[in-house]
């Protein structure tokens, strides 16, 4: 029993020198040799998680998503096509269970990808339940319990596993907007799925918080800050830090105008961004520009494209733009409706599909080659980057 009080004593100490508040107490990876001894015990833990399919997303971004058909659907959720603000914010998985025997003093959860957990992080919880954020959608998650008694006695529940929904995998970085991971979903022929935690895109990140900057920098690991502003703002080094590799360009959108990807004045621009994603050294990549609708979109559209994503999956990942303060700002102002956004990139998705004879991913990867100087080896190294094989 003192073992028992000790152990509180010293965890419940932890949390008040960290000031760490919720049913979370600590998280760590856990390494080989550092979990404790078993006694082996009768099973006493069991969990209603097991088994389960969680959804990542709720609310309007969940309805959305999981109901869109066709181009501009959107608009329903756009309240008179003049509303701005967030609604896109990433919704935590919930792991639960009980413990039928003895009340432990403390528990870990160890949650992987592995079914060994060998890739695991350990959440340690005075609670019978976690809230973990920043998950993948479309995966197999592994999960144990480790209820801890005292020093010597602990005792392991078996494995469980959850899965996450096939859902768009939308991220929170506190100071930015309409921020989100462009992997996830599967090509056109089923084979193969965009990876998630390469590419993410988003607004601007000038006004990122100092907690912002520890998700883009530790929980996300962003390497490059893809600026495609140009010079539209005057800075030089990325608001995340100068630990961070920062490329800035004037980065042209859509077809049908001046400014359009065909034109002279931003082929060198957007070559640089096609290029980015070709160095694995960049990665994960941050892309942006101001408001991560128009020249975001029009990049996150064209390499996803060129990596075999089908149309309706491009179409709502561009709409769910929408659901953000940042990327629906200028509707609000009365300068756009949805369906005049959406057919700014249908412009762009028609010059594609008729640029030649092939797939959409065959022409988008014909025009990077013929219109922008990208190389075979490029594209090559762009898709064995980004894609996995569908249940990796």
């Amino acid at each position: 029993m003192k073992k028992k009080t000790k152990i509180l004593s010293l965890i419940l100490a932890g949390i008040l020198a960290c000031g760490v508040t919720g049913s979370v107490i600590g998280i760590g990876v856990a390494q080989a040799g550092q979990r404790a001894s078993i006694k082996k015990e009768e099973l006493t833990i069991s969990s209603l998680t097991d088994g389960a399919t969680v959804a990542l997303l709720d609310g309007e971004i969940y309805e959305f998503a999981t109901t869109y058909k066709d181009k501009g659907d959107a608009r329903k959720w756009a309240v008179g096509e003049n509303y701005s603000g967030d609604r896109y914010a990433p919704k935590k998985a919930k792991i639960t269970w009980e413990n039928k025997g003895e009340p432990a003093a403390y528990y870990t959860l160890s949650l992987g990808l592995k079914k060994d957990l060998s890739d695991a992080k350990d959440y340690i919880t005075l609670n019978t339940e976690v809230d973990v954020e920043n998950l993948l959608v479309a995966k197999k998650y592994y999960y144990q319990i480790t209820a801890h008694y005292d020093e010597d006695t602990v005792v392991k529940s078996i494995v469980f596993s959850f899965n996450t929904a096939d859902l768009p995998r939308t991220v929170w970085i506190e100071g930015v907007s309409n921020t989100r991971d462009l992997g996830g979903r599967k090509t056109v022929d089923g084979n193969y799925r965009v990876k998630q935690g390469m590419i993410y895109r988003g607004g601007n990140i000038d006004g990122i918080t100092e907690n912002g900057k520890h998700v883009f920098l530790n929980v996300l690991g962003i390497k490059t800050d893809l600026d495609l502003r140009g010079n539209d703002v005057g800075i030089t080094v990325s608001p995340a830090g100068d630990s961070v590799n920062f490329i800035k360009v004037q980065a042209p959108f859509y077809y049908g105008h001046p400014s359009d990807i065909t034109s002279p004045d931003f082929k060198e621009a957007l070559t640089t961004e096609i290029r980015t994603f070709a160095n694995p050294d960049n990665y994960p990549v941050y892309l942006h520009c101001n408001l991560g609708r128009d020249r975001a979109g029009t990049l996150s559209y064209l390499i996803n494209a060129l990596l075999g994503v089908g149309e309706q999956d491009l179409f709502r990942d561009f709409e769910t733009s929408f659901f953000s303060r940042h990327g629906f700002v200028d509707a609000a102002q009365g300068q756009g409706t949805v369906l005049e956004l959406v057919g700014s990139l249908m412009a762009l998705h028609n010059y594609l599909t008729s640029y030649g004879g092939g797939t959409l991913a065959q022409n988008t990867e014909a025009f990077c080659i013929n219109h922008l100087g990208i190389t075979k080896a490029e594209i090559d190294s762009i898709r064995n980057i980004m894609l996995e094989e569908v249940g990796a």
